[in-house]
């Protein structure tokens, strides 16, 4: 989205300090640490090793084991409400209201957090990620698989966040939707900090920074 030529730009910050996650076996990962205000972070690993699980304590969606990560705005920590909205996620599990369509599933997550939700705005939202306008008009119930994923991409992108994490983001996509994540993907890093966690090296151009777990 085009930001208004009269707002003033601001520095989200993310930070990671001695993150360690365990569940009731060995630890996933521990010692975890990483700051980024922009740019690419690439989170590479083998199946298990903790990507997903990294990427939803990064969104506050799961509690590290110890350690702990933290939010900037210009150098100010954030309120709840603005950590909610400066944090993008879009992972294999995330759902949505199958009896709704596209559109009024951003619609409803637009309103849930009292912000506007102009038709022409979700809609042009949705066409980004390659959401035809009759798909746009269907139930989700309805979508194959590559459709919610690009739902998936838009529902991350749908407060303009400074923070955008994506877990498998081009996870049954044809050639095209991989291109419209490599785009959406380039587009956000030159303008906050993008996080991509993926088994997909083709999913990581030229990263910024690399967090490569599961090694010894």
């Amino acid at each position: 989205m085009v930001s208004s030529p009269d707002a003033v730009p601001t520095t989200t910050t993310l930070s990671a300090e001695n993150l360690d996650k365990r569940f009731s076996g060995p630890r996933l990962f521990s010692g975890l640490s990483f700051t980024a205000s922009s740019g690419l972070v690439a989170v590479s690993g083998r199946n298990g090793s903790g990507k997903t699980t990294l990427l939803k304590i990064l969104a506050g969606l799961v509690r590290p084991s110890s350690g702990r990560v933290s939010l900037l705005r210009d150098g100010a920590p954030l309120t709840d409400r603005e950590r909610r909205l400066s944090v993008g996620w879009a992972g294999p599990d995330l759902a949505f209201y199958g009896e709704l369509t596209g559109e009024e599933n951003l619609r409803f997550f637009r309103k849930a957090n009292s912000l506007p939700s102009e038709p022409r705005d979700i809609q042009d939202r949705l066409r980004d990620t390659g959401l035809s306008d009759d798909a746009i008009g269907r139930r989700v119930e309805e979508y194959s698989t590559g459709m919610v994923q690009r739902l998936r991409i838009a529902f991350a992108r749908l407060f303009d966040p400074g923070i955008l994490l994506l877990d498998e983001p081009t996870a049954g996509l044809d050639a095209q939707g991989r291109e419209m994540v490599r785009r959406l993907v380039e587009e956000s890093r030159r303008e906050g900090t993008v996080v991509v966690a993926s088994n997909d090296e083709r999913d990581f151009a030229d990263p910024d920074q690399r967090i490569a777990l599961g090694e010894r």
